[in-house]
């Protein structure tokens, strides 16, 4: 069979594009908690609510905690194009970080404690929510999993026992039982 550089090469690409993108959207997602979080903060001042805090939310990274960001967004980048199999816990480790980043690069907006107090536990609260979530799609995926692989195994023991009826010997995967 001869190998198909172009498909190697697209699958290659569009997993590398797949990976931007969710490198991107956690980005985007920590930097939408950090400034409802901040939001909530104001709002508790009294103050009316800024929908545009919410879309431009990734410029509130640009704040004195620039130059540890772009240091953790390094060894981010790294870890999405070297990781292949922790990707959810890294879009969560990432988005909780960037919401941390952006609430505390902005805490001169909130003057007083009370305020200040309200951004910091609804960005904790909204982390918490966040990796909740994250960890139910893992179980759910797991689950998916586990019911895949029990439909092969139902499939392969239905074989074996096809093949020891016709041919009158065990196939391999098969213990000295008889069950596998």
């Amino acid at each position: 069979m001869k190998i198909d550089f172009g498909d190697v090469f697209a699958s290659g690409i569009g997993w590398l594009v797949k990976q931007l993108l969710l490198f991107l959207a956690s980005i985007w997602l920590g930097c939408t908690m950090g400034g409802a979080a901040l939001a909530a903060g104001r709002l508790s001042k009294g103050w009316s609510f800024d929908g545009d805090l919410l879309l431009y939310s990734p410029a509130l990274l640009l704040s004195i905690w620039i130059i540890p960001n772009v240091c953790f967004l390094g060894a981010s980048i790294y870890w999405f194009v070297r990781n292949e199999t922790n990707t959810l816990l890294a879009c969560g480790i990432l988005a909780g970080v960037e919401a941390l980043i952006c609430v505390a690069g902005r805490t001169g907006w909130l003057y007083g404690w009370l305020p200040l107090s309200i951004a910091w536990v609804t960005c904790v609260v909204l982390i918490v929510m966040m990796a909740t979530g994250l960890w139910f799609l893992r179980q759910w995926q797991l689950n998916r999993w586990a019911m895949e692989l029990e439909g092969l195994k139902a499939e392969n023991a239905m074989r074996r026992a096809e093949l020891k009826a016709q041919f009158g010997t065990d196939s391999a995967g098969v213990d000295e039982t008889g069950i596998s």
